[in-house]
């Protein structure tokens, strides 16, 4: 549950607050880099508990999903800090195209993203996980689905790539997915009991020796 909350907490910052200050300055991107960077570190392991409750083929789905999520939120961090290494010194295109290519960060996220909640509420409707954990992977799920409309979104709307979808509405429901994953997994597993079958039809009786 503390990976969950530390995850929320971080991510939500990074994402949502920092990014609705006015102006990005060098500081900010700083602070968001290095946010996110321990964000990952919660997220991995908030991952790795939910792989263990998990098995099949929602499981391998899982394990590639959280894979690619984590390898995408390094790759954030990199596009978020770099820039602002050197404020100023890059050509206006050269960081023109930088910032281009990391606003898509968010909108391919939601692929990664649909890709780890979806065996999460296969393994609730399974009563491996609570139900309220897979009515809110439901959510989560047709959300992240209607934001990839953001990969092609009019640029300065609300579906544009890394616009106020992204961040506002995708970065809030990122956020109380995990927090809400991390407190499932912090709950007693629940455990299937075994009932014997019982024999209905009763004792059969040996033919009569003759």
């Amino acid at each position: 549950m503390i990976a969950g909350v530390a995850f929320a907490v971080l991510y939500a910052t990074a994402v949502v607050f920092l990014h609705a200050l006015p102006g990005s300055t060098a500081g900010v991107m700083r602070i968001q880099a290095l946010l996110l960077a321990f964000a990952t570190l919660a997220l991995v392991v908030v991952l790795a508990f939910a792989r263990d409750r998990l098995t099949g083929p929602p499981a391998y789905l899982f394990t590639l999903g959280a894979a690619a999520s984590v390898a995408q939120m390094c790759v954030a961090i990199w596009f978020t800090g770099g820039p602002s290494l050197r404020p100023g010194q890059v050509m206006p295109d050269a960081a023109r195209v930088i910032e281009d290519v990391g606003t898509m960060w968010l909108p391919v996220a939601t692929i990664t993203n649909i890709l780890v909640a979806v065996p999460i509420l296969l393994a609730a409707n399974e009563d491996r996980l609570p139900r309220w954990l897979g009515t809110g992977a439901a959510v989560f799920t047709v959300e992240q689905l209607i934001e990839t409309i953001t990969i092609i979104g009019p640029p300065g709307s609300f579906i544009s790539p890394g616009g106020p979808m992204n961040h506002y509405l995708g970065g809030t429901l990122t956020a109380a997915f995990y927090l809400a994953l991390g407190i499932a997994l912090a709950l007693p597993e629940p455990t299937v009991q075994d009932t014997a079958p019982s024999d209905a039809t009763g004792p059969v009786d040996e033919p009569a020796a003759h």
